[in-house]
């Protein structure tokens, strides 16, 4: 099916975003207190080392803190969790807030008004800036690309919406938000806009009250409400089953198999029963075109060795193109560190989710 397509499970409440067909990300809802990044908890210092503090995030939890200025005196306060912790380690945390709408975030303790880069034009981004209202002396605001042409009075909404959401997170000291697919899902996966948000009838009245669709008439017109299970009519249990498994089937015939270790992601290219140079390069192309979308939908994040099929020195260049056309578009944060010297790549890849395979297993 073409166009792009927002499918909201309800129980679990999974997400999946579908683009001419093709599953191109995919969110699971939690069935744990596994602490998920960008979740905010609440926190205190268990013990400092050199200007960094362990922190004791409840329920078990521990936390790592890089910065511990500013935190003398406070018994608890909040942070958000930046990024899965390496096995056996503490949870990355932050105390830079991000409070995150689908047009505006809010960043408190770093003040002025910030308009994304790609809105280019001079007078909408005069007139996006003169639709907010007037932010506290410690807050900031980041007009997000998706506010292009948004109404003042939806804009106002959100800023008003994301305030309460704030003031609730530092006004208690055991309030903890925490990830919400359906709400990643409306709002990151809405810029461009799609085409339909796929639902099942029982779900509409639930979603008629969320935050983000409650002030959105667009999203609401987009509301597609079925019989049935939509991840079901639109074969995501198909997929999560193939993501269950080490290989990924291209295209030409090869495979490559990506698996998980306690130090790092190995993934490594195959031709099949094909055998030639040519089909080497071409299997390799295809890896690395499909790589960041394994990469999203199976959560995997760290060290990334990439093993290929044989090919030529000089076809290097080439695959170094590719990869960088191919993680242009991608929202989680990719630095290439080359070739190793034993003709591997590898790359680096923050780690915004947890496994899939961990999520499954909860």
């Amino acid at each position: 099916m073409k166009g792009r397509i927002l499918v909201l499970n309800a129980a679990p409440r999974h997400a999946a975003l579908v683009v001419d067909g093709v599953v191109e990300d995919l969110l699971l809802e939690p069935s744990s207190a596994l602490p998920m990044p960008g979740e905010i908890w609440p926190a205190k210092v268990i013990r400092t080392v050199q200007g960094a503090a362990f922190m004791d995030l409840g329920g078990g939890h521990e936390g790592y803190l890089r910065d511990v200025k500013g935190t003398k005196g406070l018994k608890t306060f909040p942070v958000q969790v930046s990024s899965v912790p390496e096995p056996g380690k503490a949870t990355p945390v932050d105390r830079r807030l991000l409070i995150k709408g689908r047009n505006l975030i809010l960043t408190p303790g770093a003040t002025g008004v910030n308009v994304s880069r790609q809105i280019r034009d001079p007078d909408e981004r005069d007139r996006l800036i003169a639709a907010l209202p007037e932010p506290a002396e410690d807050l900031g605001v980041i007009v997000r690309s998706a506010a292009r042409e948004v109404p003042e009075e939806i804009l106002k909404t959100e800023f008003d919406q994301l305030s309460e959401r704030l003031s609730a997170l530092t006004d208690a000291s055991d309030t903890i938000e925490r990830f919400s697919p359906w709400i990643y899902a409306l709002r990151e996966w809405t810029d461009p806009l799609p085409d339909m948000i796929a639902v099942s009838d029982d779900t509409v009245r639930e979603l008629a009250s969320n935050p983000i669709l409650a002030t959105d008439a667009e999203l609401q017109e987009r509301l597609e409400p079925g019989d049935g299970d939509p991840f079901d009519h639109f074969g995501i249990w198909e997929e999560l089953e193939r993501l269950k498994l080490v290989r990924a089937d291209l295209p030409s015939g090869g495979w490559m198999a990506i698996e998980s270790t306690r130090a790092m992601i190995t993934v490594d290219v195959n031709t099949g029963d094909q055998f030639t140079h040519g089909a080497g390069m071409t299997a390799n192309v295809e890896a690395v075109k499909e790589l960041p979308r394994q990469l999203r939908l199976r959560g995997f994040g760290g060290q990334i060795i990439v093993d290929f099929a044989p090919m030529k020195k000089a076809h290097r260049k080439k695959i170094e193109e590719t990869f960088k056309t191919a993680f242009r578009r991608d929202a989680i944060e990719t630095s290439f560190a080359g070739w190793t010297p034993l003709g591997n790549f590898e790359l680096q890849r923050k780690r915004e989710r947890r496994p899939l395979v961990e999520l499954l297993k909860n």
